[in-house]
């Protein structure tokens, strides 16, 4: 192999390799330190007899530039990448990456099986971002397992997750050209070997990433592998791929498909076009956590690493993967079979949903995206309790703001309250007729609740978007005038939006109690429709009725905060004012002042319920979202859109983030 000797020596000038970590077929990767920073660092060398073939040594190029732009915090980080030379004088190409502390995932999870919800939460969401962000600049990991996740300690008392082998894996595509050249009788006996043997039937992309700390890859936890010869071992993990085992082909076609392989490698690197990142008729990943389409050999998208991170959550949800057996069972369960439902205790129903949606066979039925699936997953882990709790942490950190919107958006019901005050002092010393005061009574009381009605679709809108920002950008500090700006500027709308819903709401309280409460839990998050999102009239309230399909249960619950706790409140008051003027004598004329003076202290209690149960709304509307697959960074843009920077240096950040991004790319 040409890296016996590598020990000690230094490499291109500039690393000298400490001890070895990890070997596979296409090369080892070694703990070498920075000459020039004395800094410790993983380098990845690739064996010699790679270097022989002008595709590899393009493709190699290619793709650790690539890993080298991907830059994540969630991503091990490629610093720099060259050719040198042994000592024995043979050419290596090499990669250095971060040097990382702590284990895999596969480590955790062969001693604790199944993980807490909030953990497998929390490690989704960041192995997410990051497969994300390669998607969005083309990269398609195709072997995401447990073992290409690394957790290393954040000195926090949590774990930053890093996800390894990205754009390294791709570099087996160009190895079928090495693994042709082996003979075609060659390729057939190592399939042989895998499929027959009960255990590692991994088709392992090399010795990546996941040895940095010199853990060795083991056997996949339920399949383990017969001993094999050190040769052996070696051919069938250069290469990373492998025929489809079914259906089976002859030696002569197994040796034309390898042919016919290697010619479209060679016509690719002579080309400035992209190709597609799996060639029809090769199989790239780990049989345990390969997607249908992996096991047919067809070409990949993104959607085949949904699937790969579907079985991962499958198995730390249950303690094992989907799909168990030899080589050649799991490849056909993975193309054929359903996997067995996931039924674990402790585990909501909606989570075990979503995790089954990822492993659906068919790629549209899988959730669009990465973040997509981890947004779903994070929705449904967290009750109506976790939205309470989270709903008083804000209200209590921000009580003055929230006051003063609510006292804001109810000023116009204020007025109106005041005016049914003065009606009813006018009553009693007969200033106005009966029939008119009665008329006039009527008239602001349905005046009185349709502007309830609508006032708190505002203030509902307005303290989303607030809401919105104290979790999307928790640092910018808040600016209530800009909220109200956003509202002005499309208010026409909102108000013809939301006034339709009201009277369509009081119409059906008129005809009947449960048309009316139908309605209202069906409209409930229109207001947050309409500020956060560009729709109107009908499409705003098919809009609300599909979020709120989303979490229904937990809308009820909302709106039964919204509506009863005011009247319990008042009504607690109420009783206590009796209560008092029994105790001062007769009540007498006393009823008028106690009606007036209950109306009066209602309105207070209505604003502080009021300002707490929109931000409860506020956080079930961005739950609602994140349940359907869509994140805050959707939210994110609109803040950045309206918001211009204003200093110095938010505009250098501005600059300096919009260059890295295009460099990225």
């Amino acid at each position: 192999m040409g890296l016996a000797h590598l020990n000690g020596q230094v490499l291109d000038g500039k690393y000298r390799i400490e001890k070895e970590l990890g070997k596979g077929g296409m090369g080892a990767v070694y703990l070498a330190t920075h000459l020039g920073t004395e800094r410790p660092v993983a380098l990845k060398v690739i064996a010699p007899q790679f270097m022989k073939h002008e595709e590899f040594v393009e493709r190699f190029k290619r793709e650790a530039r690539a890993a080298g732009r991907l830059r994540h915090p969630n991503v091990v980080d490629v610093t720099d990448f060259g050719f040198a030379r042994t000592p024995e004088q043979e050419r290596v190409a090499y990669l250095v990456m971060e040097y990382l502390d702590g284990c895999t995932l596969a480590e955790i999870l062969s001693e604790e099986s199944r993980l807490p919800l909030a953990w497998v939460i929390d490690i989704l969401e960041q192995v997410c971002s990051a497969v994300d962000e390669a998607h969005q600049q083309g990269i398609i990991h195709r072997d995401l397992k447990p073992d290409n996740i690394w957790l290393e300690p954040n000195r926090r008392g949590g774990y930053t997750v890093k996800v390894l082998d990205f754009g390294i894996a791709k570099l087996a595509d160009a190895s079928v050209s090495v693994a042709s050249s082996t003979s075609a009788s060659e390729s057939k006996r190592d399939s042989e070997v895998e499929s027959s043997s009960n255990g590692d039937s991994e088709v392992e992309s090399d010795a990546g990433p996941t040895r940095l700390l010199g853990v060795s890859t083991e056997a996949d936890t339920q399949i383990r592998a017969a001993p094999r010869t050190r040769q052996e071992t070696a051919t069938s993990e250069a290469s990373t791929l492998m025929q489809t085992p079914e259906p089976r082909v002859g030696e002569d076609e197994r040796t034309r498909m390898l042919a016919d392989s290697t010619t479209s490698e060679r016509a690719a690197s002579k080309t400035a076009s992209t190709e597609s990142l799996t060639r029809v008729g090769s199989i790239l990943g780990t049989p345990l956590y390969m997607s249908p389409e992996q096991c047919r050999g067809a070409s990949l998208d993104a959607r085949s690493d949904i699937y790969n991170l579907g079985v991962i959550a499958y198995q730390m949800l249950s303690g094992r993967t989907p799909f168990a057996g030899d080589f050649d069972s799991v490849m056909r369960q993975h193309a054929a079979a359903e996997p067995p439902p996931l039924r674990e205790k402790k585990i909501p129903r909606k989570v075990a949903a979503v995790v089954m949606s990822a492993l659906a066979k068919n790629p549209s039925e899988r959730p669009p995206s990465a973040t997509a699936f981890s947004s779903a997953l994070r929705a449904h882990s967290e009750g109506a309790s976790v939205l309470l709790r989270r709903a008083l942490a804000l209200y209590s950190e921000h009580l003055p703001i929230f006051l003063r919107t609510a006292f804001i958006c109810y000023a116009p019901l204020l007025c109106i309250t005041t005016l049914q005050l003065v009606v009813n002092a006018l009553n009693p010393r007969r200033y106005l007729p009966v029939s008119a005061s009665i008329v006039l009574s009527i008239a602001l009381s349905l005046i009185s609740m349709l502007v309830s009605m609508v006032m708190s679709a505002v203030l509902m809108g307005v303290t989303t978007r607030l809401v919105t920002q104290l979790l999307a950008a928790p640092l910018r500090p808040i600016n209530l005038r800009s909220a109200f700006d956003a509202l002005r500027r499309r208010w026409r709308p909102f108000i013809f939006t939301a006034t339709s819903a009201s009277l369509l709401i009081f119409l059906g309280l008129f005809l009947g109690v449960v048309p009316g409460l139908v309605l209202m839990v069906n409209y409930s998050l229109i207001a947050p429709a309409l500020m956060m999102e560009n729709v109107r009239g009908r499409a705003a309230m098919r809009r609300a009725r599909q979020l709120a399909a989303r979490a229904r249960r937990t809308v009820v619950l909302i709106i039964l905060i919204q509506v009863f706790a005011p009247i319990l409140i008042s009504g607690v008051i109420a009783f206590s004012i009796i209560s008092l003027l029994r105790m001062m004598g007769p009540l007498g004329g006393r009823a008028n002042l106690f009606a007036s003076i209950y109306q009066f202290i209602s309105m207070p209690i209505l604003v502080v319920v009021s300002s707490l149960s929109t931000i409860i709304s506020a956080l079930l509307y961005l739950k609602t979202r994140q349940a359907g697959g869509e994140t805050l960074k959707d939210a994110l843009g609109e803040f950045a859109d309206e918001e211009r920077p204003r200093r110095r240096w938010q505009i250098r950040m501005r600059e300096r983030l919009h260059l890295t991004t295009r460099l990225s790319r």
